[in-house]
Order: C-alpha cells, then sequence, then structure tokens
C-alpha cells in the first residue's frame, strides 16, 4: 500500500487508504493507526507564547476587573449623590446633579486614558509598568 501525504491532502489520502483496505478485507487496526500516525505528522506544533503576548493577556484581563470596578464606583457615587440631593428644590437639584456627574465622568475618564489597550502595546517593559500601576490606581474621591 503507497501512501502519499501532501500539505493539505493527507486527510484524502487516508481515508483513500483506509478504504482500500477495507475493501480488500485486510483487518489488524492498521487503517486506523496510520490514520492517527498521519495525523500526527500532519498537526503544526503549537507556538510557545512569548513573554509580551502572555504579559498583555494579564494585563488585559486585570484592566477588564478594574474598569469595572471604576464604572461600578461611579455609578455607586452618582446614586448617592442622587439619594442626598433629593429634598433639594428642583432647578438647584438638577444643576448639582448635573455637575457632579460630570466631575465624576471625568475623573473616570482620566483614570480610562492612563491605562490603554493592550493592542496597541509594543514592549515587555511598558506592559510591566502597567500591570504595576492598575494594582494601585484608585479613582479619586
Amino acid at each position: 500500500m503507497n501512501v502519499v501525504v501532501t500539505g493539505g491532502g493527507g486527510a484524502a489520502s487516508s481515508s483513500a487508504a483506509a478504504s482500500g483496505a477495507g475493501a480488500s478485507g485486510a483487518g489488524g487496526g492498521g487503517p486506523a493507526g496510520l490514520g492517527a500516525l498521519l495525523l500526527a505528522a500532519g498537526k503544526k506544533k503549537k507556538k510557545k507564547r512569548s513573554g509580551i503576548t502572555a504579559a498583555k493577556k494579564q494585563y488585559t484581563d486585570r484592566r477588564k476587573v478594574k474598569m469595572a470596578e471604576m464604572r461600578s464606583l461611579k455609578s455607586k457615587r452618582i446614586r448617592e449623590h442622587n439619594q442626598k440631593t433629593k429634598k433639594m428644590p428642583k432647578s438647584e437639584r438638577a444643576k448639582a446633579r448635573k455637575e457632579f456627574k460630570a466631575k465624576v465622568s471625568a475623573q473616570y475618564k482620566e483614570a480610562t486614558k492612563r491605562f490603554p489597550p493592550a493592542r496597541g502595546l509594543k514592549d515587555l517593559g511598558t506592559v510591566r509598568d502597567l500591570l504595576a500601576k492598575l494594582g494601585t490606581v484608585r479613582m479619586a474621591t
């Protein structure tokens, strides 16, 4: 039995070999072993992640968590402020709420600007530096 393995046709030649062996009645698990051998030979080795890739993944995961925390803190502060201003006259209340919301949103935007998405980062030092800062960042009160 001759089997020719090429880059893209490995599956076709193994199925042709298996059907040919099945028609001749040859048993003994030969075709199944051959198919496994062909699959193993055809698989490309998975490339090992470099240090920057792993660091960027870690940074992205931590950044997502931190941004979510800061968004919920922003919402909490706005809710609390709205509660405090409930008894104010309508015109004053609207103005105070608008100012406070703008202030808290500006704080959030400033904090998010310090932590860009990992997609644009090129060197490992920068990613590690941002990872370290991410652990210590607090939104202003």
